[in-house]
């Protein structure tokens, strides 16, 4: 699989708060938007190289408090802290973080999406056949409104068993219980999670819990405002799933497959959807399982951020092509081919060492000479 020019986040860009604030649409309804306004621009105060960072939601979106679109100046009960927007924030749930503005400056009713240099080439997924260098040379491509991305897709991971773990077959446990969690988009309920131990042929039934609905039976003031999810059914937070798998099956096993739908029967791909960004992936999670020294050994797919690891390395580096549908690895029938070298986007500078030390990290703090 080529480099993508995005993040390296692994499976660790999600998390789940309680914010406090006014709802976005009560700001909006006061400035009595006219008849042709479709968009809210957001603008920050966080000026980076192409300017101030900015996007923009759809009117009729802000306007349906059903969405929970909200400006926050709270974060689980504490004032925000400056890496969290503060003093004040736009929260967007369900939906790309990117659309989540941090410390926000403006809001602006328009007729037409944000021009942002950020809302264009940031949180976009580009067809499948654009190129890196395509992208770069059309720029056509990346205004296109249709490719940006605003609700998430079904995602699902697994927590445990851990990268790296290793079960012992002489344990005296007849069970190990697989744990993870899934999410969805646009407020729609994550309906369930499938586990499968043979390749997608057979699928099990995962347990689902959902810690968002305790909430929806607070009747009270909490963290400076009052808690007002129970009358709305959407669902914007990550959900907790668990299976109690036999040992002996797991023994027999080469992986673990994970898979979510959600109740508009939305349901993860088996295989990826490579675009210019790599955002939005979301295949089945796959736990490798490999049998040594009396035990099974776990492998994720990959580590968060840069952290090395994962069986995607290892098929990667043995030249294997994980587009081919069995996850890097050669069918039966299929002839071993040589590894293929394809150039890759390098995101950090050869040969660069330095060690900066916490009083010229200091120095970098101001307004006048930021690094952050």
């Amino acid at each position: 699989v080529r480099k993508s020019k995005g993040f390296s986040w692994g499976a660790a860009g999600v998390s789940t708060s309680l914010f406090t604030g006014p709802m976005m649409a009560d700001i909006i309804q006061r400035a009595r938007p006219m008849r042709r306004a479709k968009y809210v621009c957001m603008e920050g105060a966080d000026k980076l190289p192409n300017g101030y960072y900015g996007t923009s939601l759809k009117l009729n979106w802000v306007m349906d408090k059903n969405r929970g679109i909200m400006l926050a100046h709270k974060m689980n009960g504490e004032s925000l802290s400056p890496d969290h927007g503060r003093p004040l924030r736009a929260v967007v749930p369900g939906q790309i973080g990117g659309r989540s503005v941090k410390w926000l400056k403006r809001l602006i009713v328009t007729d037409a999406p944000s021009d942002n240099w950020y809302h264009i080439y940031d949180n976009r997924v580009l067809p499948t056949m654009v190129s890196p260098e395509m992208s770069s040379e059309d720029p056509r491509l990346w205004r296109d409104e249709r490719y940006a991305i605003y609700d998430l897709s079904v995602n699902s991971a697994a927590a445990y068993p851990q990268h790296d773990e290793v079960l012992s077959l002489s344990s005296p446990e007849t069970t190990y219980t697989a744990r993870g969690y899934a999410y969805g988009g646009g407020g729609r309920r994550i309906t369930r999670v499938e586990i499968s131990l043979d390749d997608g042929k057979t699928w099990r039934l995962a347990n689902i819990e959902y810690p968002e609905d305790k909430y929806r039976e607070y009747e009270s003031q909490l963290y400076g405002g009052q808690v007002d999810m129970w009358w709305r059914e959407s669902s914007f937070c990550w959900c907790m799933w668990s299976l109690d798998i036999p040992v002996p099956d797991l023994e027999t096993s080469d992986a673990i497959l994970v898979r979510a739908m959600d109740e508009a029967m939305n349901i993860q791909p088996r295989d990826m959807y490579w675009s210019v960004l790599g955002m939005m992936n979301n295949p089945w999670f796959r736990i490798s399982i490999i049998k040594e020294n009396g035990g099974l050994k776990f492998a994720h797919p990959t580590q968060p951020a840069l952290m090395p690891g994962g069986w995607m390395e290892e098929v990667k580096k043995k030249g294997g092509d994980l587009t081919n549908g069995y996850w890097g690895q050669r069918s039966n029938g299929v002839a071993t081919t040589m590894p293929v070298v394809t150039e890759e986007i390098d995101m950090t500078a050869k040969g660069l060492n330095n060690v900066i030390s916490i009083e010229e990290l200091r120095s970098h703090s101001t307004a006048e000479n930021p690094w952050f």
